[in-house]
C-alpha cells in the first residue's frame, strides 16, 4: 500500500509548484487559499483559489497562471480524498504559504 503521508506531500508539492510558478521572479512571498466545496444539493462540488504574492513590499492579487491552474481542481480533490481516507479529516479549505525564507507551510480549515 502507498504511504498516505508521502502521497499528500506529493500533491501539496504539485500545488506549491503551481503557486510558485505563478509568481514573478521578484516575488518575496506568496499564498494561495484553495477552497473545496462539496455541499451542493445535486452532489456536485467546486474548487476555488485565491492567490496573492508580495513583491517590492506590495501585495498583488492576480489569478493563478492559466495553464498551470488547469491541474488545481484534480490536485485538490485528490488531496481531500487522500486526507479524508487517512485521517477522517473533512476540511473545506486550506492555505499554502511560501514564506520569505523559502519555507512552505499549510493551514487547513475545517467546518465548525
Amino acid at each position: 500500500m502507498n504511504n498516505p503521508i508521502a502521497e499528500q506531500r506529493k500533491l501539496i508539492e504539485q500545488l506549491y509548484l503551481v503557486v510558485k510558478k505563478s509568481c514573478p521572479v521578484d516575488a518575496t512571498s506568496a499564498k494561495c487559499r484553495f477552497e473545496y466545496d462539496h455541499g451542493y444539493e445535486d452532489g456536485s462540488l467546486s474548487v476555488g483559489s485565491a492567490f496573492s504574492y508580495v513583491a517590492s513590499d506590495e501585495e498583488f492579487f492576480p489569478a493563478l497562471d492559466r495553464e498551470l491552474r488547469r491541474s488545481v481542481k484534480d490536485l485538490v480533490l485528490q488531496l481531500h480524498a487522500n486526507m479524508k481516507a487517512h485521517t477522517g479529516g473533512d476540511w473545506n479549505a486550506f492555505t499554502l504559504f511560501i514564506n520569505e525564507d523559502g519555507t512552505v507551510a499549510t493551514k487547513f480549515e475545517y467546518p465548525d
